[in-house]
């Protein structure tokens, strides 16, 4: 189960890093080509995706702090 709520951790934080950094790539290039429409459009199109995946790495690591840490005798 802690290998499984690992996965779900480490992919999701790499899909909402990756998110996050697209929707600002996207707002740049928006700036840069004085297009209004590209800068808002960018956040639009990706909001709901990063923050879900925001939201899912958060849960994850929330359920993962009450596994026993690795090498821990006590559970502690």
């Amino acid at each position: 189960m802690k290998k499984a709520l690992e996965l779900v951790f480490w992919t999701a934080l790499a899909a909402f890093l990756a998110l996050g950094a697209l929707i600002v790539l996207g707002q740049l290039l928006g700036v840069v080509l004085l297009s209004p429409w590209l800068v808002s459009g960018a956040a639009a199109a990706l909001n709901w995706s990063a923050f879900s995946a925001a939201t899912l790495c958060a849960l994850a690591a929330f359920a993962l702090q009450y596994f026993p840490a690795e090498g821990s005798a006590d559970g502690a």
